[in-house]
């Protein structure tokens, strides 16, 4: 399905019909300037844009409704069109290999312990850019503060910064690591940040993504993201919202990195080579797969013994990784009970 752009925001589309359990509320008498909500299946949804009428056509942000509904939106503009689709099934199956060298499905979980040190991480990223910043020891700490792999999270920041080199969107001084907020269209600084502590996170008019007070803030939001991406867990305590998009994610959609392609990025492969996000995935070649084989395979070497076996994850590290999150989450419900 596609739908060709004729304005310039990037996620707003004329509905006559809502349908699949979408619904519009406006409050009874509702004046201009009143807000819209909109509910899907019975549950209010987040919007980046708020919903609008016009000439007594109600406009909503397609983009999160698609996306509440299972589907994926890209916004191509050249063409200036916008896809939607609905992701198809996609069977993985684990395959042996000797080393990370292969092109192979690797279900690497996003939560777990890190594997390599800040300073392998940091050397890895001053063979690329010799001025990148410090920053390999806060995705190590604070990603175990989350439970999320830190060495693979500081991968991924590599990879959307172009090794901290930038020139897309987003500038070096947002401390801004995995494009959180860059949706395509400039900011106006009225954006709702959804709960993230406006003394640390904001936004500049005529600027792209959030902005963030310190890098080590930038690290935790992209951290936090992640987590919200991976696990249906509340924030772990005396954490406070970071992320201006946290609460836009459909929870625990991601168990592994390979899982963050049509979502995290989308489409999440390159059209000009395959024909479907289903051919890629098959192909190991999607924005996930990237952050593993393009990224992270350069920095961890697995020892002998780990490179002879099957390095995807066994159903008894799953089990592992599922009961040390079930102890996480026991231990934050009784912090819970002991506040009532």
């Amino acid at each position: 399905m596609k739908f060709p752009r004729t304005s310039k925001s990037i996620a707003l589309l004329v509905m006559t019909a809502l349908s699949v359990g979408v619904l519009l509320h406006l409050p009874l008498g509702a004046r201009a300037g009143e807000a819209i909500k909109i509910y899907i299946d019975g549950k209010v949804i987040a919007t980046d844009t708020a919903p609008v009428i016009i000439n007594d056509r109600t406009m909503v942000p397609i983009r999160v409704i698609s996306e509440s509904l299972g589907m994926d939106v890209d916004w191509d503009g050249v063409s200036r069109i916008v896809y939607i689709t609905t992701p198809e099934p996609v069977q993985t199956v684990l395959k042996e290999t000797t080393n990370l060298n292969t092109n192979q499905w690797q279900s690497i979980s996003i939560l777990g312990e890190s594997m390599v040190s800040s300073k392998e991480l940091t050397r890895l990223a001053r063979e690329n850019n010799p001025s990148a910043p410090d920053l390999a020891a806060l995705y190590i700490s604070i990603g175990k503060e989350y439970g999320i792999r830190g060495d693979i999270a500081f991968c991924q920041a590599a990879k959307e910064t172009g090794w901290w080199k930038y020139g897309g969107l987003v500038e070096p001084e947002q401390n801004n690591y995995c494009g959180l907020s860059a949706t395509g269209a400039a900011a106006t600084a009225e954006e709702d940040l959804r709960g993230a502590d406006p003394e640390r996170v904001w936004f500049e008019e005529g600027c792209h993504g959030a902005f963030f007070d310190t890098p080590a803030t930038g690290v935790e939001a992209h951290i936090q993201h992640l987590y919200a991406y991976a696990t249906t867990a509340p924030l772990p305590p005396g954490k406070s919202v970071l992320s201006p998009r946290f609460a836009l994610i459909k929870r625990g959609n991601s168990a592994n990195w390979e899982d963050l392609g049509g979502k995290w990025a989308v489409p999440g492969y390159d059209r000009n080579k395959y024909p479907d996000f289903a051919a890629a995935f098959a192909s190991c070649d999607t924005y996930g797969h990237s952050i593993i084989n393009d990224y992270y395979k350069k920095v961890w070497k697995p020892n002998d013994q780990v490179s002879s076996q099957n390095i995807a994850i066994t159903p008894e590290e799953r089990i592992k990784d599922l009961e040390r999150e079930n102890r996480f989450l026991r231990e934050q419900v009784a912090e819970l009970k002991m506040k009532l």
